[in-house]
Parts: C-alpha cells; sequence; structure tokens
C-alpha cells in the first residue's frame, strides 16, 4: 500500500484538539501520551528510516529529537524546516512533532485533525509546507504518527 492509499484510510482524530500555545514557540499544552514508551517507540522508528540521522535542531527547544538527512537531496527546499531537517520530536513530556508535509498530505492531516499549519507557514511561503502534528496518546494514534513521518521523510527524500 502506498502513502496515498494508507492517508486515504486516516481517521479523524479523537476528541477535541490539544490546547496550544498562543504564540511562537507553538507548543502542545496538552493530551500529551501517558505512557512515555509510545514516543520513544515512536523516535526508534524516526530514527530507522533510511539515511537519517540526528543532529541538533536550530528551531526547536533544547533537547528535541531533530531528523536530518545528508548532503545531497534532490527534494525541494520546502522539505525541511531548517537545512537538512525534515522534522523534529519534541522533549518529554509532550511528544509532538514539527514535520513538513506536502499537498495533498498536509490538507488531509489538517482536515482530520491530526495536524495544524505551523504559523511561519501562514507568512513564508518558504515553510508553506510546515505543520505541528499531536503528540500521539496511545499505540493506535501511534501508527498514524508513524505514518506522516513516514511521508515527511519520503517527500525529504525527493520519493514523493
Amino acid at each position: 500500500m502506498d502513502f496515498m492509499d494508507q492517508l486515504l484510510t486516516l481517521p479523524p482524530r479523537r476528541g477535541v484538539p490539544p490546547r496550544m500555545s498562543p504564540a511562537t514557540p507553538q507548543e502542545q499544552l496538552d493530551q500529551f501520551p501517558d505512557d512515555w514508551s509510545v514516543i520513544e517507540e515512536l523516535i526508534a522508528f524516526a530514527f530507522s528510516l533510511e539515511g537519517v540521522i540526528e543532529q541538533e535542531t536550530r528551531i526547536a527547544p533544547a533537547g528535541a529529537r531533530a531528523l536530518t538527512l545528508p548532503m545531497p537531496s534532490p527534494a525541494d527546499r520546502r522539505a525541511f524546516l531548517v537545512d537538512r531537517e525534515f522534522a523534529h520530536v519534541h522533549n518529554p513530556p509532550i511528544g509532538s512533532m514539527h514535520m513538513t508535509l506536502p499537498e495533498p498530505f498536509r490538507t488531509a492531516a489538517i482536515d482530520k485533525a491530526w495536524a495544524l499549519r505551523h504559523p511561519f507557514a501562514i507568512v513564508n511561503p518558504q515553510a508553506l509546507d510546515a505543520v505541528f502534528v499531536f503528540a500521539p496518546r496511545d499505540r493506535a494514534e501511534l501508527a498514524w504518527a508513524k505514518l506522516l513521518l513516514g511521508i515527511s521523510h519520503a517527500n525529504a527524500r525527493g520519493m514523493l
């Protein structure tokens, strides 16, 4: 099954969206996973993706786990948040992510309440693909977080 087929099965996220900080930095304020092992599994998946290396993030709070690709990549500049970083996972106890998602994946994730547009995406056309993805609260939601992260990774590798 390819990403588009999988995206068609993406269900709406359960419940009301998490509360968010009113300004940048964009932060999720509630609805964190009760069990941090869910995020540890997400992180293990993230760093098992082909070519992904961890580097210090230049755009998230200290301790965030930045997913980067080595140079070069055939992807468009919009596939990256900054430099070669296409996503990062936020510090405990949160586990949310910023990443890039191209169309039609971005609209589907936003419409089904798994993601929000990044504030910079509203004012900067170069950041149009940047989104905030809510922390998975359990293993069922983890599967969908992995799907979105896999799409972001494929996009950063120029594979979409």
